[in-house]
């Protein structure tokens, strides 16, 4: 138990280093919301791709009275695809998010070119690379050390990981509509990269511990 505690805790940590990283990176190239707004689109992203990847390796057995979810997969019920091939859970998981992530993905890209009102700076490709490579790599050794090396694969079915992105996908919609909120009211970016980070942290450290107490189950 101790030793669980110790992992929960290290994952913690890496959840809230991996996005002040992100932050240092933009601050050191003078603060382009624009950037922050692409990197946090890429993550989810990354998110997504991993997902599917531990669907495809996930050995455990889900039960539908342990799955619990508001949100619908590709129009139905997460608990429908209980008994399905990983395969089948994994396809349902791109189809379901895929579109919304393209779709806000090229709303991300043309904000500067919208409405000056807004005061968004395009993004350096450079600074992107640099903010997002931290991200990655934190998403990228979670799979590899917590989920196989740890064997966490064994224990989780592939449902209860289909539902899993919803959160991120959430808090990728909310950070852009109450990011350009901000940016019209603060017609400034350092504001707006306060509230964007301070609101993407809280949904990261929601969602891991959401996935550190299924793992546990």
């Amino acid at each position: 138990m101790r030793t669980t505690w110790k992992r929960s805790q290290t994952s913690f940590v890496g959840v809230i280093l991996a996005n002040l990283a992100s932050v240092a990176a933009i601050w050191w190239y003078d603060w382009r919301a624009h950037a922050l707004l692409i990197v946090y689109w890429l993550e989810t992203g990354v998110v997504v791709a991993v997902s599917v990847a531990k669907i495809l390796r996930a050995e455990g057995t889900d039960d539908p009275e342990e799955i619990r979810s508001w949100t619908q997969v590709s129009g139905e019920r997460p608990q429908s695809y209980v008994g399905e091939s990983n395969r089948t859970v994994a396809d349902a998981l791109v189809s379901n998010y895929a579109g919304t992530w393209l779709f806000a993905g090229g709303f991300v890209c043309i904000i500067p070119f919208v409405d000056e009102q807004w005061s968004v700076e395009p993004a350096s490709p450079g600074v992107v690379a640099l903010a997002g490579v931290s991200l990655v790599g934190y998403h990228v050794f979670s799979y590899w050390y917590e989920y196989v090396g740890l064997r966490e694969y064994e224990r989780r079915g592939p449902v209860s990981l289909l539902v899993e992105p919803a959160p991120r996908f959430w808090a990728l919609l909310l950070t852009i509509i109450f990011g350009l909120g901000a940016t019209s009211f603060t017609r400034g970016p350092m504001g707006v990269i306060v509230v964007l980070v301070f609101f993407k942290t809280c949904a990261d450290l929601m969602a891991h511990r959401r996935e550190r107490k299924r793992a546990l189950e």
